[in-house]
């Protein structure tokens, strides 16, 4: 159970001077009504609907109800932290939180106080390192060479990809892999004569 005055104090808090009742009503697909109750804390949200609040506001629902002082856990969201690197990696994807938790076998709310920098366990780190993330990069934001996260994310996706393609070709015979290498060069010189 969630401390309703908490709540109904934060909520109100951080929707002010960003959005109406309404609006957020309109977001959540609810009344506004509900959100008013919500406000003076005559009713408490669902859990799904307390991930769904947070989500909007960028919030851990560990603030929502009162269970932590801070909006963020202290992220400074410009810093390189491991918060931020498995937010950059799920941007990069296009998931939304929901989406990436599925993924990662975590809750969209154990998800989003990752990214707002509650430390994940060792299970969620494995599941990011068997994606085909460094664990240097992914902990310390260290690689061999100096990149962007965009770009370790590239190297990483190129990666994968080259590892998936050599398990294909591994069952190739000889006569099957030169028919894919002859294809291959007629697909890449094609590339090159559109440039």
């Amino acid at each position: 159970m969630i401390l309703l005055n908490e709540f109904a104090n934060r909520l109100k808090d951080i929707r002010k001077g960003k959005m109406t009742q309404g609006e957020l009503a309109d977001l959540l697909n609810t009344t506004q009504v509900q959100i008013s109750l919500y406000e003076t804390g005559k009713d408490d949200p669902s859990p799904e609907m307390l991930e769904k609040i947070a989500d909007i506001f960028d919030v851990t629902t560990d603030y929502l109800t009162g269970k932590t002082p801070a909006k963020d856990a202290s992220v400074d969201k410009e810093a390189d932290t491991l918060a931020q690197r498995i937010k950059v990696i799920r941007v990069y994807y296009n998931k939304s939180q929901e989406e990436f938790a599925k993924d990662l076998s975590i809750s969209q709310s154990a998800l989003s106080s990752i990214e707002h920098g509650t430390i994940p366990s060792a299970e969620v780190i494995q599941k990011l390192g068997k994606l085909g993330f460094s664990l240097e990069w992914l902990l310390y934001g260290e690689n061999n060479q100096p990149s962007s996260p965009k770009q370790v994310l590239e190297d990483t996706a190129a990666d994968w990809e080259r590892t998936r393609i050599n398990k294909l070709l591994n069952a190739f015979s000889h006569d099957k892999l030169k028919l894919c290498r002859q294809c291959l060069e007629l697909f890449v010189a094609s590339f090159t004569q559109e440039k």
